[in-house]
């Protein structure tokens, strides 16, 4: 697939996803507006703003329900521990209040048994844009629930036949949807560690696009809902206010 053919495919992707899209937006801008309203009311009832960035990396454990009559895939959990990278932007709007954004590296996929002698292993690595809001302890362990709008921009596909393997790299694949927007919470204690679970709201794969190169099978994935647990740290790398003070560099 050329350059152009690919643009106009992703053109064609993003079309019937505008009701999502237009959906996931509007939440976005929503919470980004009730967040501002309470930033603004905590700042002017306390002087204990901070405003902090941390990276983060995590491992993850992801699985899902995949349809593709006439077979019947049998779903595998899946371990990945690369690569996992994120820089987040965290607002404590005081003592027990905040949220975070930011922007995240990720490697997400699904394992299925097609049938006795046919495992298939798709993952892509996308770019994610997560907006969480936080309760509880901002000093200490604390909860957050949000949702992400994640891109895919890298494929990778392994195919397995009697043990025997063949791969497929692609960027921007026709085989998952581009855009994969999420809700996710998570748990985080002082030290930064955390366990979160992730829901994605569309289907991972898109029907009618997948290529095994196994004769005689048909692989047509009509659904393919995945979710994942993660378990993570966070570290905080700068402080640019705090307690309602700028930080100035030494």
């Amino acid at each position: 697939m050329n350059v152009n053919t690919r643009f106009i495919y992703i053109c064609s992707i993003f079309k019937p996803l505008q009701p999502t899209m237009k959906k996931f937006i509007a939440l976005a801008i929503f919470s980004a507006f009730t967040l501002t309203l309470n930033a603004q009311e905590s700042t002017s009832q306390t002087s204990k703003k901070n405003v902090y960035t941390a990276s983060t990396s995590e491992l993850i454990f992801s699985w899902g329900t995949v349809e593709a009559k006439p077979l019947n895939p049998n779903n595998i959990v899946r371990f990945t521990c690369f690569l996992h990278l994120g820089e987040q932007l965290h607002v404590d709007f005081n003592e027990h209040a905040g949220f975070y954004t930011g922007l995240s590296l990720r490697n997400v996929g699904l394992i299925n048994d097609l049938n006795d002698t046919v495992k298939i292993k798709q993952r892509v690595y996308t770019l994610g844009i997560p907006l969480a809001l936080k309760l509880g302890n901002m000093q200490g362990t604390n909860i957050a629930a949000g949702v992400e709008g994640e891109f895919s921009i890298a494929y990778k596909q392994k195919v397995f036949v009697n043990d025997e393997k063949s791969k497929t790299n692609e960027w921007f694949s026709d085989r998952t949807n581009i855009f994969l927007p999420s809700a996710f919470a998570e748990l985080r204690t002082k030290n930064g560690a955390y366990i979160k679970f992730k829901y994605y709201l569309t289907d991972f794969l898109t029907e009618g696009n997948q290529k095994t190169n196994v004769p005689n099978l048909n692989y047509n994935p009509t659904k393919s809902q995945m979710m994942y647990v993660s378990f993570g740290w966070a570290l905080k790398t700068r402080e640019m206010v705090k307690h309602g003070q700028s930080m100035k560099k030494m």
